[in-house]
């Protein structure tokens, strides 16, 4: 028996009048004009014992056989859109910062696509809100890579993929909700350095390969991470590792405030724990400044504040150690920006990673009270 689908509005009086109670035989007379034009046609289709039910999609469907000499013949079966590769969180996440960039791939079993039902606070370029994107089925197949960059409105924004196929009432639908918030260090003044730029939201990965999207501007983030707890801030996780996902001329500068509290006698180190598979070398430095990758230090701090085109296992000792002289002397109340680079001080655009990178480091607790409790969430 062919199986009848029809939209919701076609048959809403029928039903209501012919099928009385739900699940039961059900005869339908349609009135039809042919293709090629002429008189109208009335053909009768009668349901099996389930009637006329709604699927999902809000579209009236029924199996049953047609009767009479006016039903029409040498229809093809509907064939509804499929969206083959929707949109994920693997394509967007679903937290971000202005200006951001993330690419979107999408793909559909389709005949046109468009991007219908977005709903975005500020215009993005790649990502028109009317008219189709694909327009017959060979280009609604092919995988689509949308690069969007996040502009300076922060808000929820709606990411939908719409789709239709020529002969079904279904629309095919593929959705991401992202809140694009303004970097906590974001607006920060950084310095300006030739040929590379400020990462200010990317990827961090454990050693096991877990990773997390999230803001790069802010210290917290990276070394304060507390699985199931709230970010600690400055000096964050003890002995915690992490892997920046950082690109090719790109540095990150996170931000942070040392506690007014913390005490006297409480230091710590940042250590590049190992290389591989990444890149061989790394530079950090501690600064006043965002994006001071300077060799020479301004006072009050010193030499001990940078680590220069370091090999595996470099490490940069920094605490609040009254008369210490091998440590990045930090203040109490003071802000700061750990600055990190692969590649040497003196020429930064010759940087170690051809691609993405990110090298083990360890934010390591060598003493003191001032370390939060129970902050040794190893990784």
């Amino acid at each position: 028996m062919p199986a009848l689908r029809l939209s919701a509005a076609a048959l809403l009086l029928t039903i209501g009048a012919a099928a009385g109670s739900a699940n039961a035989q059900t005869t339908l007379r349609l009135t039809w004009t042919p293709s090629g034009g002429g008189a109208a046609k009335v053909c009768e289709y009668v349901t099996d014992a389930n009637g006329v039910s709604m699927d999902g999609n809000g579209a009236l469907v029924a199996t049953g056989t047609f009767s009479g000499t006016d039903c029409p013949t040498g229809t093809t079966p509907v064939s509804d859109p499929v969206i083959t590769n929707g949109i994920t969180t693997a394509d967007i996440p679903a937290a971000t910062n202005t200006g951001a960039t993330h690419t979107i791939s999408w793909a559909a079993s389709a005949d046109s696509c468009s991007y219908a039902g977005s709903n975005l606070p500020a215009a993005i370029a790649n990502w028109p809100t009317s008219g189709a994107v694909c327009s017959d089925a060979a280009s609604c197949a092919q995988t689509h890579n949308v690069p969007v960059t996040l502009p300076g409105t922060a808000g929820t924004y709606r990411f939908q993929l719409s789709c239709t196929k020529i002969g079904s009432s279904v629309t095919a639908t593929s959705a991401q909700n992202v809140v694009v918030t303004v970097g906590g260090g974001g607006g920060d003044n950084c310095v300006a350095n030739s040929g590379i730029s400020r990462l200010t939201f990317g990827t961090v990965m454990y050693n096991d390969l877990s990773s997390r999207e999230t803001d790069l501007t802010l210290f917290e983030n990276v070394f304060g991470h507390n699985i199931g707890g709230d970010l600690r801030p400055f000096p964050g996780t003890s002995n915690l590792n992490q892997r920046i996902m950082i690109p090719r001329n790109q540095y990150v500068s996170l931000k942070f405030t040392v506690p007014s509290n913390l005490p006297n006698q409480t230091f710590g180190q940042f250590r590049f724990e190992e290389t591989q598979p990444q890149t061989s070398r790394m530079s950090f430095t501690i600064s006043k400044t965002c994006g001071d990758l300077s060799a020479t230090p301004t006072a009050p701090l010193t030499s001990q504040c940078v680590i220069n085109n370091g090999p595996a296992n470099s490490a940069m000792a920094w605490g609040y150690y009254i008369g210490a002289t091998t440590l990045c002397q930090l203040v109490p109340g003071e802000t700061y920006y750990l600055n990190i680079i692969q590649a040497p001080l003196a020429n930064l655009t010759n940087s170690y990673c051809s691609g993405t990178c990110g090298n083990t480091i360890q934010n390591m607790k060598l003493g003191g009270t001032g370390w939060p409790a129970n902050a040794n969430d190893v990784q």
